[in-house]
């Protein structure tokens, strides 16, 4: 326990009947529970003193100057100076150098001693004002070293902005203080500071929360802040003070060991924070897109366009214009509020579609627990949709197949009586054939017109094994449109390599050879023709102002087809799905397949099938393989 010391300072000679006796006011200072040193003369050294008690014989100027020494070596040192001068100059001059108690003679010395008495506790409580004093000033520097801090008045104006926090923002503490908080702090934080400020801050009361800083060159500084208010008498605030620790580093780490955690996933992976913003992605959506840093992708540019499908369809999830990061956003709330079920559907800008399922799992922040990372997958089941679709259409073909082979067989039933009687018809009329020829060429021709059809039919439901082989494109070409010519005829002229087409046109079995199955190729061009077709059914067209045509290219590597009409074109909300399911055609008059099925039967062959809008009509484009017959 630390002892008070007490110095009593007195040049008074006391006698009693001519005797010495001692000093009545030392005597009761001794019982006192201090040590207590009497002096003739003041001391030089007021550092290990308490309590200086002057009691001069008479006051003079070297009593003030001690008084006044005293207090500026040691702060909290207190005075009593006992003396039998009433002066009024001397009560200024004690009250100017600071003196405590200014004691008259004469006194009871009891008196004295509860004065010491009141003064040494008044020391006691400064010097533990003091301690505190200086215990504060050491945990404020402390805290100055290791922490940021920031002081704002009731309005949010800096006073105060420790080194520590403007050495990392990159700015002078003389541009930050007199400043509004709000250049300094990531906007979406704003509103939450606003509320604290104004509502929620009560004495006593603490908030923490992880904020985000801005730098000078618009880098984020990741805080762990504790904020609270100081309040004025009435209760109202009057500064708030802000300690926070820099924890980017610490997030960094984190975010580090999440990304080679999703980047194990075979599955493209997205991480999210608690405020559902995409963060990261993985290695495997990284090199999907050709980007090395998770940054790059989600701030660029979205050129997949993203999908939903359900009963009614496949619906764009986004509008144009949008970016990576809005996209995966907004899936992921698709799928946390339950809005997307089912599949996403997700088409590049060669018009590629990939079909996935996606799910989402959670964890806590583990620098905040009240908060979550989340990651969204996407679960790659094109294959399997492929797969479906392949099956369906098959079975649909499979119908169609079996239809036209019923269809043809039905025909070569009459074409056979038809043939047979003319040929008996002809025997009657031997004699009379130079003048009937005229009837019975068109009669002939028309019979073999139908043989052809009734031939390229067989062909098309042709049920035997399919296989590749090698296949001239230009027989398959001719073939279809053949097939199709009947329908044909009455809608729009066709010119097959610039030459009008008609059911004698033939064809070279040696012409632009590819690997692949006769019958599926000749599909593919029904298809597109009668999508063709139909749209110029739609049109109010003149049909001498129509033009359908197929134009076949071949070189040393490749044979490309072009069919182009002059329709009116493809609307742009179709353009980009034009290879979905049962797009293209109306029901009633095509054969209810889509498009999908001619990509599907190009994708198979090795070759690429694309569409686009030109000379106000629609040009496929289908590029194969030449077939090279090995040595």
């Amino acid at each position: 326990m630390e002892i008070n010391k007490i110095v009593y300072v007195s040049d008074c000679v006391f006698e009693e009947n001519g005797v010495k006796v001692c000093d009545p006011f030392y005597e009761i200072l001794k019982t006192l529970d201090a040590e207590v040193t009497f002096r003739h003369d003041p001391p030089e050294d007021f550092n290990q003193i308490d309590l200086l008690i002057l009691h001069p014989f008479e006051m003079n100027a070297q009593i003030f100057e001690t008084i006044d020494h005293g207090k500026h070596q040691k702060r909290v040192i207190k005075t009593i100076v006992i003396s039998n001068a009433h002066e009024s100059d001397l009560f200024l001059q004690a009250i100017n150098v600071g003196v405590d108690k200014y004691l008259l003679k004469p006194i009871d010395p009891e008196a004295v001693k509860k004065v010491a008495v009141r003064l040494i506790q008044h020391v006691m409580e400064a010097k533990q004002a003091e301690k505190a004093y200086k215990q504060i000033n050491l945990m404020v520097r402390a805290i100055s070293q290791t922490s940021l801090l920031v002081r704002m008045d009731r309005h949010g104006i800096i006073i105060e902005v420790n080194d520590l926090l403007s050495h990392l923002l990159g700015i002078s503490s003389d541009r930050i203080i007199g400043s509004h908080w709000k250049p300094f702090v990531e906007h979406r934080f704003w509103l939450y500071l606003q509320l604290l400020i104004r509502e929620h801050l009560r004495e006593g009361e603490t908030h923490r929360r992880i904020i985000e800083l801005v730098g000078s060159a618009g880098e984020i500084l990741i805080v762990d802040a504790t904020i609270y208010a100081i309040r004025d008498e009435l209760g109202a605030v009057e500064e708030i003070v802000f300690i926070g620790q820099d924890v980017s580093e610490v997030n960094r780490a984190i975010l580090a060991s999440m990304e080679q955690l999703i980047d194990y996933d075979t599955s493209l992976t997205v991480l999210f924070d608690h405020r559902y913003e995409a963060i990261l992605v993985n290695r495997k959506y990284l090199e999907l897109n050709g980007y090395h840093q998770s940054e790059d992708f989600l701030n660029s540019c979205d050129v997949w366009t993203w999908m939903i499908e359900d009963t009614n369809g496949a619906s764009i999830i986004l509008s144009d214009g949008h970016g990576r990061k809005e996209s995966l956003e907004s899936i992921f709330i698709g799928v946390r509020n339950h809005d997307i079920q089912d599949k996403v559907i997700v088409v590049d800008s060669y018009n590629n579609k990939r079909y996935y399922t996606v799910h989402i799992s959670s964890m806590a922040n583990p620098i905040i627990r009240s908060e979550q990372y989340h990651i969204l997958y996407f679960v790659d089941v094109t294959h399997l949709e492929r797969l479906k679709e392949e099956k369906l259409s098959d079975a649909k073909l499979m119908i169609v197949g079996r239809l036209a082979a019923a269809i043809t067989h039905e025909i070569n039933t009459p074409i056979t009586y038809i043939k047979g009687n003319l040929e008996l018809l002809k025997w009657e009329c031997e004699g009379k054939m130079a003048q009937l020829e005229s009837y019975f060429k068109p009669i002939n021709e028309g019979v073999e017109r139908i043989e052809s059809i009734v031939a390229s039919m067989y062909e098309f439901a042709s049920t035997g094994k399919e296989e590749m082989k090698p296949c001239s494109l230009d027989k398959t070409l001719v073939n279809a449109l053949r097939f199709i010519m009947n329908r044909a005829k009455h809608i729009t002229p066709i010119l097959f390599n610039g030459v009008m087409f008609s059911n004698s046109t033939k064809y070279d079995e040696k012409e632009c050879i590819t690997m692949g199955i006769l019958t599926r190729l000749e599909q593919v061009w029904i298809i597109i023709i009668n999508n063709a077709l139909d749209e110029f059914e739609k049109r109010g067209l003149r049909y001498e102002d129509r033009q359908l045509s197929l134009y076949l290219h071949c070189n040393a590597h490749y044979a490309i087809v072009r069919i182009s009409d002059n329709a009116g074109g493809i609307s742009a909300s179709m353009l980009d799905g034009i290879f979905d399911f049962a797009v293209g055609g109306d029901k009633k008059k095509s054969m209810g397949i889509g498009l999908n099925v001619a990509k599907a039967i190009i994708d198979k062959h090795g070759g690429t099938i694309r569409v686009s809008n030109e000379n106000n009509g629609a040009t496929f484009e289908i590029v194969l393989k030449i077939y090279k017959e090995k040595e």
